[in-house]
């Protein structure tokens, strides 16, 4: 049997799954579990009702038996450009870096809106999105046109306007990275990037999208796998207190959830492994806890968490203070539950209201006026 704390911790992992079904043999891992959350990607995604069949089948069969019965998140990266794993019928959007030469806050919105209602109509409840990195040029390993801007000032305003766009259509919203991947130039799915800016630069320039966004209410933040030397020399943010306490949680307020990026990126697995990073995250501050690709080691990783809190190396008390924070998110954005209906969801996708909005964007014009006032 597992226990109130085995599912409790289930809570914290937020994993990929192999295939576009589910399997019973899946779904016998994620309920033993009770996994928080799923995230998908281009392979996971074939079609409408595919989509449908698959988030209503791991809502219908995951959610009763985890904590509390609380539904899953289930997530995605649906940026625009390059980072949109649903291409059509979906609407598909030109990168980010087209919207910020706009820099229109109500055509960000708009393509918010978009992102959110498409998403939701087919059950992904939670965007990880939008980039609110703020790079020196548009060059930058890792990021090029998924940002907005070089314009601290054009990435705030962007931002927070997208992120209030997606929770109007009905997803969580996610700003990413804390604390800026921008200040670096090294991509951290390949290593680990090191800041050597100072803490001024950091608060003054990658932060104010940040500020602005929680602003807006953006309901989680995603860490970056980044060492910023004027905070922790030696710790990556993903797994420093120092980034997530003093700065994350204190300076910048933020006291919804925290997202880890995916552990298994080259910055993480080259030098930790991954029961390790894992732990480490939880113990510096992150909720949720991204286990994207390596199927096979998501048990041992739950197993691995179990004991650290079952032996008092992590605190019980921390562990109710992350569930408070995902029980108000998901009570607030998923509940009461509502399965997805594929015909709704046919209507919804790929509208011509929405593709108009698509199409102005590339076509570098700003958005007069938009679905959010159309569509129901």
């Amino acid at each position: 049997m597992v226990n109130d704390l085995e599912k409790k911790v289930g809570q914290l992992l937020m994993v990929g799954i192999p295939d576009p079904q589910i399997t019973q043999k899946d779904l016998n891992l994620l309920n033993r579990i009770g996994v928080g959350g799923i995230i998908l990607f281009q392979k996971n995604c074939e079609s409408i009702e595919q989509i449908c069949e698959l988030t209503n089948t791991l809502q219908k069969r995951i959610a009763p038996e985890a904590y509390k019965a609380l539904p899953c998140f289930i997530g995605i990266d649906h940026e625009g450009g390059r980072v949109q794993r649903i291409k059509e019928p979906f609407t598909v959007f030109p990168p980010m870096a087209e919207l910020g030469k706009l820099n229109s806050a109500k055509s960000a919105f708009e393509v918010g809106y978009v992102m959110g209602k498409e998403l939701r109509a087919v059950g992904v409840n939670l965007n990880f999105s939008p980039v609110v990195d703020v790079p020196y040029d548009m060059n930058t390993d890792g990021l090029w046109d998924r940002a907005f801007s070089t314009d601290p000032e054009v990435v705030a305003n962007m931002g927070s306007a997208v992120v209030r766009g997606i929770q109007k259509g009905g997803c969580i919203g996610v700003l990413k990275h804390f604390p800026g991947h921008g200040s670096v130039n090294l991509d951290s799915h390949m290593d680990l990037p090191v800041c050597s800016k100072r803490l001024e630069e950091m608060s003054e320039r990658h932060w104010l999208p940040f500020r602005k966004g929680l602003r807006a209410r953006a309901e989680g933040v995603m860490t970056a796998h980044i060492i910023v030397e004027s905070i922790d020399s030696e710790k990556p943010a993903t797994f420093s207190r120092k980034v997530i306490q003093d700065y994350l949680r204190k300076d910048l307020r933020h006291s919804k959830l925290i997202f880890s990026d995916d552990l298994e990126m080259g910055a993480v697995k080259k030098r930790y492994e991954l029961q390790e990073a894992a732990f480490l995250a939880v113990q510096a501050g992150c909720d949720v806890v991204l286990l994207c690709h390596d199927y096979a080691q998501v048990e041992e990783v739950w197993r691995h968490l179990v004991k650290a809190f079952e032996g008092g190396v992590l605190s019980e008390a921390r562990l109710d203070e992350t569930l408070k924070r995902i029980e108000a998110t998901k009570e607030k954005f998923l509940l009461p539950m509502k399965y997805v209906d594929v015909e709704l969801a046919k209507a919804i996708v790929g509208a011509p209201s929405f593709r108009e909005v698509a199409r102005s964007i590339r076509e570098g014009q700003a958005v007069e006026s938009g679905p959010s006032t159309q569509v129901g």
